[in-house]
């Protein structure tokens, strides 16, 4: 199994960053089958092989997920897509 954590700090308050977090998560929901639910400003999310959270502050964020056996082996490019993916959502 493998870990990834991701921390980004912006410039958007709660609000508008919860928003583009929303809109991040509704594309990977229907490009990877992620099933996603919040909890007061902490998305949870889930799929066959991985799961985690993203925690929505005022001027950060913090994207922890935990990979099964078989994406572990795609664990660096996974984080990359998604820094890349981060990136483009809190712009």
């Amino acid at each position: 199994m493998a870990n990834i954590r991701i921390q980004r700090t912006h410039q958007l308050g709660l609000e508008n960053a919860r928003a583009q977090v929303e809109t991040f998560a509704q594309s990977l929901r229907e490009e990877l089958q992620i099933d996603y639910e919040w909890n007061d400003n902490r998305l949870i999310f889930r799929r066959t092989g991985a799961s985690g959270t993203l925690e929505v502050g005022t001027d950060s964020i913090e994207l922890d997920i935990e990979l099964g056996m078989a994406l572990s082996l795609l664990a660096g490019t996974i984080e990359k897509d998604i820094n890349e993916k981060l990136d483009n959502a809190l712009k």
